[in-house]
C-alpha cells in the first residue's frame, strides 16, 4: 500500500500542474464529479489521504488503498481509460486515478473529520511531535506494531517501519512504552528525515526491506511477523531483551 511519503509526492506535483484546474471528469462513472463547479485551489497531504480543495468549498478525499495509483499526462491528455475514477485536467498537467480505495467529495467539515482520526503526519509542517510520541509510547504493543497505527503516526506503512528501525536500532519487537526519551526523540527525527527524502525522489530508499542482505551493514536479513505484516530485521540490530518482550 503507498506510504505517506508518496502522498506527499503527488501533492507536490499537483499543486505544481493542477491548480487552477476547471475540468473533472469521472469516465467510469464511479465518482460525482458533477458536485464540483469551482476551481481547484489547494491540494494537501496527512498520512496516507490525499485532499484536493476547490473554490466552491467541495474537498475530493482520496486513499489510494492497495491497488489505486494516478497516472499524468502531459497537456493535452489523451484520451482517457475507461477505468479512470477521475480525471482533473489543469494548466500544466493532467492527472487520472485509477482503482482507489476511496475517491469522495466531502465538504471541508468532511477532511477535519478525516483528519481528526489521524495521528501527527511526520512530514507536516504542523506535525507535534510531542502528541506523536506520547501517543506512541502510551502503549505496550510492539513498536513495529505500534508504527502502523495510523491513529498514533500517519502515513507510515510496512516498508518504512522497517527502514526506520534500522537507521535507529531499535528492534521491532520492543515494545513502545519501553523506548527511552532519547529513543522516541531519535525514532521521530530519523522518520522526518527518511520520510522528506522518500517523498522528493518519490520511493523509499531500502537497506532490509525485501533484502536478503543489509545494504548498510552486510549482515543477513531476517523476517518474522510484527503487527499482522512480516517485518524485515538486520541480524546486526540488538534483540529487545527477553523482559521487555510484549507477553
Amino acid at each position: 500500500m503507498p506510504e505517506g511519503h508518496l502522498l506527499h509526492h503527488l501533492a507536490r506535483q499537483h499543486r505544481d500542474g493542477l491548480l487552477g484546474a476547471r475540468e473533472v471528469s469521472s469516465p467510469q462513472g464511479r465518482f460525482d464529479a458533477a458536485a464540483i463547479t469551482g476551481v481547484l485551489e489547494g491540494v494537501e497531504a496527512h498520512g496516507k489521504h490525499l485532499f484536493h480543495g476547490w473554490s466552491d468549498g467541495m474537498v475530493v478525499h482520496v486513499h489510494l488503498g492497495k491497488q489505486g495509483l494516478f497516472v499524468h499526462h502531459d497537456i493535452p491528455p489523451p484520451a482517457p481509460r475507461p477505468q479512470v475514477r477521475m480525471r482533473v485536467v489543469g494548466p500544466r498537467l493532467a492527472s487520472d486515478l485509477i482503482a482507489p480505495l476511496l475517491c469522495e467529495v466531502v465538504d471541508e467539515a468532511g477532511q477535519e473529520a478525516v483528519v481528526a482520526g489521524l495521528g501527527p503526519d511526520p512530514l507536516r509542517a504542523d506535525a507535534d511531535a510531542t502528541v506523536a510520541l506520547s501517543a506512541l509510547r502510551a502503549t505496550t504493543s510492539p513498536i513495529g506494531a505500534a508504527l502502523l497505527d495510523q491513529s498514533r503516526i500517519s502515513g507510515i506503512g510496512n516498508v518504512l517501519r522497517a527502514e526506520v528501525l534500522h537507521l535507529v536500532g531499535i528492534d521491532g519487537e520492543r515494545p513502545a512504552s519501553a523506548l527511552s526519551d532519547a529513543d522516541a526523540e531519535g525514532l521521530w527525527q530519523a522518520l522526518v528525515d527518511l520520510m522528506r527524502r522518500s517523498a522528493e525522489a518519490g520511493e523509499i530508499p531500502k537497506t532490509v526491506y525485501r533484502r536478503e542482505r543489509c545494504t548498510l551493514h552486510q549482515a543477513p536479513v531476517h523476517t518474522l511477523t510484527i503487527g499482522g505484516r512480516t517485518f524485515y530485521r538486520c541480524a546486526s540490530t540488538p534483540l529487545a531483551s527477553p523482559r521487555l518482550r510484549s507477553p
